[in-house]
């Protein structure tokens, strides 16, 4: 049973719920292009407002990466329901208002054209900052290249302003094919939930009420935000926690249990090459104030490597500390790029594996009550009839 009388080459048939739920992703996929859009270009002008902020990865990258996906997936659905899998692309962009067409084209082509202009006009490389020699700089393919604050600043501003470019631009292309689409279906005459009869065949197992499914799946969600919260704000204070040891000597409070001295690998200074210092153990010495006995360490059996100030560093040396207590930590002579000591990387993920077991429980529950979600409605709309979408390269 199809919902038109044309014959099937006129188009694809499918089922009335693959139906309903790419609909409803197209229509998201709409929604969100045009909230981007907006959002991507407030921030593109709030980069021109103050030279005195740098503005952080995670406010402009997501909207980099869904304008690349949600457009992959847009294409995706696009074709993929065309029964030739190709589009004739004007067809389908006569479907949307010329004044609206005219504007999103000329606004991705601008964007387009000015993101790489600024970039390899103004940018002479990676811009970066070096927390340990509080350094700022431009990486060129492995040259570093020494600047001020106030020019690394503006690297960054017009960084961001050539990756903004590309997502606007990317995002048009995607509101451009999302909504000429989603015109496409409203054309389509197809019943609404109600309207379908209910089927006659009793419900299958693992098909309960939808709010059961529902539920599930919310709750699965909160558990897996909270739990990946906690991870990454446990993972920041492990990394902005280390303690810097130097040849003077350095008191520190240790926890029991095992810990790791770390070498810097890199400064970003233009006299030094990347690379990290090796230690043995009698380059440092390690003494419980109390008692003054001697802690022994040990090369670093698993070569362990973390971030810190986002510069890389590695695990020389390790040692344990039997109980909690004061120790001094002294350098018997001075270790390029520096040396410190922070708790086992190992330590600090046994101690998450209670959060992360959490996490990997919501991920189940949340994919567990979308697919008692998904029998339900399919059971509901057994019955249904089938939908044609007429094909975008036929007339």
């Amino acid at each position: 049973m199809t919902m038109a009388a044309q014959p099937a080459k006129w188009g694809r048939s499918v089922s009335y719920v693959t139906w309903r739920l790419t609909t409803a992703l197209v229509k998201g996929i709409a929604a969100a292009a045009v909230l981007c859009v907006a959002a991507d270009l407030v921030i593109w002008g709030l980069t021109f407002a103050s030279p005195s902020f740098t503005m952080p990865d995670w406010i402009f990258a997501p909207f980099f990466t869904f304008a690349i996906l949600g457009t992959i997936v847009t294409v995706a659905v696009v074709v993929g329901f065309n029964r030739r899998r190709s589009i004739d692309v004007l067809r389908l962009m006569g479907r949307m208002p010329p004044l609206l067409i005219g504007s999103l084209i000329l606004v991705g082509i601008a964007f387009f054209i000015t993101g790489p202009v600024e970039l390899f006009a103004n940018v002479p490389g990676q811009p970066g900052h070096n927390g340990f020699t509080h350094q700022y700089y431009f990486d060129n393919h492995g040259q570093v290249i020494p600047t001020d604050r106030a020019h690394y600043l503006s690297a960054v501003a017009t960084q961001t302003r050539g990756f903004l470019s590309f997502a606007i631009a990317i995002s048009c292309v995607m509101l451009l094919l999302a909504s000429a689409d989603v015109r496409r279906r409203r054309e389509i005459d197809a019943p609404g939930l109600s309207e379908i009869p209910a089927p006659q065949t009793p419900l299958p197992r693992l098909a309960p009420a939808p709010s059961l499914g529902l539920s599930m799946a919310a709750v699965g969600m909160v558990v897996l935000s909270i739990s990946a919260v906690h991870i990454v704000q446990r993972v920041d204070a492990y990394l902005g926690n280390v303690r810097t040891v130097n040849t003077t000597g350095v008191t520190e409070h240790l926890s029991d249990g095992p810990w790791v001295v770390f070498t810097w690998c890199e400064t970003h200074a233009t006299d030094s090459s990347y690379g990290c210092s090796q230690m043995t153990s009698s380059d440092i010495v390690i003494t419980e104030v109390t008692s003054g006995s001697i802690v022994p360490t040990a090369p670093d059996p698993s070569v362990d490597h973390i971030s810190p100030d986002n510069l890389p560093a590695a695990g020389q040396l390790t040692f344990s500390v039997a109980q909690t207590g004061t120790y001094e930590l002294r350098l018997t002579h001075d270790i390029p790029k520096g040396v410190f000591v922070a708790q086992s990387p190992g330590t600090i993920g046994r101690s998450l594996a209670g959060t992360i077991v959490l996490a990997v429980l919501g991920v189940g529950m949340a994919a567990f009550g979308s697919l008692l979600l998904v029998r339900r409605l399919r059971w509901r709309l057994k019955d249904a009839p089938r939908v044609i979408l007429p094909d975008l390269n036929l007339g």
